[in-house]
């Protein structure tokens, strides 16, 4: 077989695994914006926001 082929049969073979990793990054990315939207950590995010405009002195 040519190398395409090859290529391309290894990439339907491991296509459950992409699938696996989309599902777990699209899980993480909705957990870390519910997590970043929470209104418990308004008061913390806020406070982070500004910390690069304080005086250091």
């Amino acid at each position: 077989m040519s190398p395409v082929t090859d290529a391309v049969a290894q990439s339907a073979e491991l296509g459950w695994v992409l699938g696996a990793m989309t599902v777990a990054f699209f899980t993480a990315f909705v957990g870390w914006t519910l997590w970043a939207w929470w209104p418990a950590n308004r008061a913390g995010l806020d406070a982070a926001a500004l910390l690069p405009l304080e005086d250091s002195q």
